[in-house]
């Protein structure tokens, strides 16, 4: 009995002991619950977070990778590429490992570029270091090219030395990429490099712009390209001046008008509506004449149509007083706004507008923007801009003074004097004028004018010599040619009178008969016949003389006429 009572008083004894700390642990445990179902909770709640976190991390973890590997920059075209394309693919990625993993391989690739595996042994092929000595940078103030979804742009590269030094067989060579960011144009071509013979140094003393070469690339954009300026990388390998191999890069820039389709989230992005071409009827537009202009339109847009679409064709400004500038263009029909009430979805469609060339253009292409305003099938609002180039040619007006021959007869063996002026007339300039002569009795007689600007005049100082009789009229046929600024030839032809005689003094002279005639006088008559013979000489003398005062005097009055016509001219034209 008192064992149970001892065992009993035992038990009580050790709950009343243990009670204070079961209640001092309960709190504690229901502490450690809550926070570890807290955790879970947070765990939960920053996946996403967290793999955001790793994105934006690894582009600054590339970005200091590439200063640390390559200080100088002299790899910075290809590592851009590469850590733009990783980016591209980390975007994309759903775990934290996966953006880990891909970074180290990213790093991997860029040590590659960096210093291959094949060439760490390989120090002398290293290109010798850029010294101030040829320093290469783009040159000139070239106007950033718009290169326009699925069309051919010119992409031109002006490269100035402006080191001291010559450098000798620069080849330069686009960086290409299948990827749109770093090459935006279809590649249709094993080979892209082009070669620049020698670049001037300034110790030449030559000015920057005459030391410029200039190397032009004619690409297609690609279809799938956006919108906005884009950075556009060349690689350079030159030859200093002691026969060392140099490289470089140079940059330049584009501005991209891109199409849209459906983007990743599906849902619909901007259509867009551009001018794939256009054509012009008639095919050569002449300044003062009237065309019509065709503009062949596409809605690249595979998601939706565009409806409600309003064209305005704006002429390119030309003059430089704001109170004398005139568009180059004018519609003949006082309007040169479009409407088009459709366009389905990847379709296309064609608007026309007559429109007339001022007559005083020069010749050149003139730009024409295509304003756009257009809504979706959502009646969403959106405004585009292209523009197209139309070259403007002038007719060629020229004008020959009449020709003056002196002698107007000549014999065999003898040379005559052709003289006649050239006058430009027209807006457009003159290349290679030259004079020709086309006969069977005369030969020599041609002529190089060279270059006329427009109103200037050439002078064309002709000698022929007579090679045979004349059988017919004694017409000879003088051809002006000229070269206008395409290379087209045209040729105007003139006749002239010139009658060539057999040389008839030889024969006179060697008849000994009349000498030997009894029948002639003495001494004395001889005497008459040598002062007759003399008196018709002086009197052919003077008379040839009288001829050529009188055709200098009616050659000055011409040229003063037409000084004076082309003065006229060109007020009518400033009236206009």
């Amino acid at each position: 009995m008192k064992m149970r009572m001892v065992k009993g008083l035992a038990a009580v004894l050790c709950a009343a002991l243990l009670a204070p700390a079961a209640a001092a642990v309960a709190p504690g445990m229901d502490m450690v619950a809550e926070a570890t179902n807290d955790n879970k909770k947070e765990e939960d709640k920053d996946e996403a977070t967290l793999l955001k976190e790793a994105q934006d991390k690894a582009e600054l973890t590339l970005k200091d990778y590439q200063t640390l590997i390559d200080p100088d920059g002299k790899k910075s075209t290809q590592l851009n590429a590469i850590i733009t394309k990783a980016l591209g693919r980390i975007k994309n990625m759903k775990t934290v490992d996966g953006v880990n993993a891909y970074v180290a391989k990213v790093k991997a690739d860029m040590d590659e570029v960096v210093k291959p595996k094949d060439d760490d042994d390989d120090d002398d092929d290293d290109p010798a270091p850029v010294n101030a000595d040829h320093f290469l940078m783009v040159g000139g103030n070239w106007v950033t090219p718009v290169a326009n979804a699925g069309q051919t742009v010119s992409i031109v590269l002006p490269v100035v030395n402006m080191g001291k030094t010559v450098v000798n067989d620069a080849v330069v060579t686009p960086v290409l990429s299948t990827d749109t960011a770093v090459w935006p144009f279809e590649i249709t071509s094993s080979n892209y490099s082009q070669t620049i013979a020698d670049l001037p140094g300034t110790d030449t003393g030559m000015s920057d712009m005459d030391r410029r070469r200039e190397v032009t690339w004619n690409l297609k954009t690609r279809s799938d390209v956006g919108s906005g300026y884009q950075k556009i990388s060349f690689d350079i390998r030159y030859r200093d001046s002691e026969g060392n191999s140099q490289e470089t890069t140079l940059d330049t820039y584009i501005q991209l008008n891109g199409t849209a389709g459906v983007g990743a989230d599906g849902q619909a992005s901007v259509p867009r509506v551009i001018v794939t071409g256009f054509e012009t009827n008639p095919q050569d537009v002449h300044a003062g004449e009237s065309f019509m202009l065709t503009l062949h339109l596409k809605n690249t847009s595979t998601a939706t149509s565009v409806n409600n679409m309003i064209f305005e064709i704006v002429a390119a400004v030309e003059g430089d007083d704001k109170d004398t500038t005139y568009a180059a263009f004018l519609p003949t029909a006082g309007s040169s706004t479009i409407f088009v009430d459709r366009i389905e979805k990847n379709g296309t469609k064609d608007i026309q507008i007559e429109m007339e060339a001022k007559a005083d253009l020069t010749q050149k292409p003139y730009a024409v923007d295509v304003n756009m305003s257009y809504e979706d099938e959502h009646v969403n609002a959106y405004t585009n801009k292209t523009s197209v180039s139309i070259p403007v040619k002038q007719e060629a007006r020229v004008d020959l003074s009449e020709p003056e021959v002196m002698p107007s007869s000549i014999e065999v063996g003898s040379e005559a004097n052709i003289m006649f002026n050239i006058y430009n007339m027209g807006k457009t300039k003159l290349y290679n004028v030259q004079v020709k002569t086309e006969s069977d009795t005369v030969s020599g007689g041609d002529a190089f004018i060279g270059n006329l600007d427009s109103g200037a005049t050439g002078s064309a100082d002709l000698y022929v010599t007579g090679q045979s009789a004349t059988m017919d009229e004694g017409l000879i046929k003088l051809l002006v040619s000229y070269e206008d600024e395409t290379g087209a030839t045209t040729v105007i032809e003139k006749e002239v009178t010139l009658y060539v005689n057999e040389a008839m003094m030889d024969d006179f002279m060697g008849d000994d008969s009349m000498m030997d005639d009894p029948m002639m006088g003495g001494e004395g008559e001889k005497k008459t016949g040598s002062y007759v013979m003399a008196v018709i000489a002086l009197i052919a003398v003077a008379g040839i003389a009288g001829a050529v005062v009188y055709m200098k005097r009616k050659k000055k009055k011409e040229q003063m006429s037409l000084e004076e016509d082309l003065l006229d001219l060109d007020d009518d034209d400033t009236n206009l």
